[in-house]
């Protein structure tokens, strides 16, 4: 495959949510559009992120930073 460059046609609507997608503010839409294919190839790799998230709410949880649904329901007055 050649490094050879296109431009596309897309919606304002879909530039905004790449726009979302940015990891820093001048953040190429190629590397956007790149991550993205990589993650339709391989979806069952969690990524980078998902993984980090994971362990910051296990580290929370270990901390007892959690609330039980029993504990919720009586907070709240539910029955």
């Amino acid at each position: 495959m050649s490094d050879e460059t296109t431009m596309i046609e897309i919606l304002r609507s879909d530039r905004d949510r790449l726009d979302e997608l940015r990891r820093y503010p001048d953040e190429p839409y190629l590397a956007i559009i790149r991550r993205l294919l990589e993650e339709i190839e391989d979806p069952e790799t969690p990524s980078p992120e998902v993984i980090a998230g994971i362990q910051a709410s296990l580290d929370e949880i270990r901390r007892g930073g959690f609330v039980t649904y029993e504990a919720l329901k009586r907070d709240l007055g539910i029955e």
